[in-house]
């Protein structure tokens, strides 16, 4: 429904003034053009103000939004983040410029705001947000609530490493996984590498578990910082390409087989054949690939070689 929105003239508020209206709202929030974050990026949230009921309703919106909406931010150990500098500085202000507004049935009012406007800067990690929308003005009755949104922030590092998340961010969303069984997710990374697909090849494998599945790369790793780590990874995937490292993981066999499957909801075994072809023979290896389920999508997250007795080829 088009939006019919009646505005009386711009008034002045005295911050503290009595409550006028009882509201019934509804508040949504987005992320305004979703895109990668880092922890200097611009996040953007837009706000939708939407009347479901049945009558008109009247609020006051002001011109500066930070006195009509406030954005409550979590960390993952549910730590709320401090209130910007700015936010603190401008709500110090004893007027307010704000505008009555009417919604009719079934109408809304959208705008976007700038996150960093109302918290303090967020590092790497997942955050929750919420929006309070405070239809008299911040400090002057109903505070109304929306849904929860989910803020991922990625490393900030360096410009260079940026873009690699960039592109990989992007791979990750147009390579979506599938609810593949364990068995499936060996032959699609087997199947991968023989097509010299990497982004394929890496979708269903755990790098940090193949790692640390190393012990002296598990007493460094755990000794590193959150950046470290991010690197270190980062090299290693490099590294699994160019075969500098557990290079039994990304060769390319000539055929293979899957000869043995068994797992419980959670972990498994996959177990194949590879073949790789000489001249004159065959060699033969058995791999063992151990899975587990991380976020309803199998993964394989350590591997072991066995070699098998080679296979004479016709002349």
């Amino acid at each position: 429904m088009l939006l019919r929105i009646r505005l009386l003239p711009l008034m002045l508020l005295v911050v503290g003034a009595p409550a006028l209206w009882a509201q019934s709202l509804d508040v949504r929030i987005r992320l305004h053009n979703e895109q990668v974050y880092f922890p200097d990026s611009q996040v953007q949230i837009a706000v939708t103000v939407h009347n479901p009921g049945a009558t008109p309703q009247r609020f006051r919106i002001a011109d500066d939004r930070r006195f009509s909406v406030n954005f409550q931010v979590r960390d993952a150990d549910s730590r709320q983040i401090e209130p910007s500098a700015d936010l603190i500085t401008a709500r110090s202000a004893n007027q307010v410029f704000y505008r009555d507004m009417t919604l009719q049935p079934g109408e809304e009012i959208r705008f976007v705001e700038n996150l960093h406007s109302y918290v303090q800067r967020v590092e790497m990690g997942t955050y929750t947000v919420h929006a309070q929308f405070y239809p008299e003005l911040i400090g002057n009755g109903a505070t109304l609530t929306s849904n929860p949104i989910s803020l991922r922030i990625r490393a900030g590092l360096t410009p260079e490493v940026q873009q690699e998340q960039l592109v990989m961010a992007v791979i990750e969303e147009q390579l979506a996984r599938e609810a593949l069984s364990p068995d499936q997710i060996v032959s699609f990374l087997i199947e991968a590498r023989r097509q010299g697909n990497w982004d394929r090849f890496f979708l269903y494998l755990n790098l940090e578990r193949l790692y640390r599945g190393v012990p002296s790369r598990e007493r460094s790793y755990v000794r590193m910082s959150e950046a470290d780590q991010i690197e270190a990874l980062r090299t290693f995937r490099t590294q699994l390409i160019d075969q500098s490292t557990d290079g039994d993981l990304s060769v390319v066999p000539d055929q293979f087989e899957i000869v043995q499957t068994s797992y419980t909801p959670n972990e498994g075994q996959v177990v194949a054949r590879l073949y790789f072809d000489f001249p004159t023979y065959r060699e033969v290896k058995r791999y063992t690939y151990n899975v587990e389920r991380r976020d309803g999508f199998w993964e394989v997250v350590s591997f072991n070689v066995v070699n098998l007795a080679n296979e004479a080829l016709g002349s």
